[in-house]
């Protein structure tokens, strides 16, 4: 992601669109997308950032590749590049899905294993995820085979380290 104050404007351009979204947070959320994927794209991005190209050949770039979009995401688009900001596109669509997570009480967890959970495993996990939280969990997996064995769970601010190796410093700190 971006530096802090990249950051944080990303962050504020995404909360405009979070409130002009209203009810159809689904098809800003696609049109988010699909604007941080044109303006992501390395070949795009090296026009958009361009300072010798004037302005009116990035909005007629922007208005054809974008032109299935609905007026209001397009007007995004077309704000981002009058103000040189095309840049933080891709940080204002995660920004975007993470408020529409919040909303809909998705949280996110990352769970880091020693070895690759089965798909069914993964659900069995996040399942259990959810039965303790009491919200809807959106799981990410890791490997870090240093763990020897177990899980290590982070959601939010909570750290669940049910890990081996967790057991074993604790066991070592313990007996010290």
């Amino acid at each position: 992601m971006a530096d802090n104050g990249e950051s944080l404007v990303a962050k504020r351009y995404a909360q405009a669109a979070f409130e002009l979204a209203g009810s159809d947070l689904a098809g800003w959320q696609r049109a988010l997308e699909e604007i941080a994927e044109f303006m992501g794209d390395e070949e795009v991005r090296k026009v958009l950032e361009n300072s010798r190209i004037p302005q009116e050949p990035k909005m007629r770039l922007v208005a054809a590749a974008l032109a299935d979009l609905p007026a209001m995401p397009l007007n995004l688009a077309r704000l981002l590049v009058r103000k040189s900001r095309t840049a933080l596109a891709p940080a204002i669509a995660e920004q975007f899905a993470a408020m529409v997570q919040a909303q809909q009480g998705v949280q996110k967890a990352h769970a880091t294993t020693a070895v690759p959970l089965t798909s069914a495993e993964q659900e069995a996990l996040a399942q259990r995820l959810q039965a303790s939280t009491g919200h809807p969990v959106e799981l990410e997996t890791d490997v870090d085979p240093e763990l020897l064995g177990g899980v290590v769970v982070q959601i939010g601010d909570r750290l669940i380290d049910a890990s081996v190796r967790g057991k074993l410093d604790a066991m070592r700190k313990a007996l010290v």
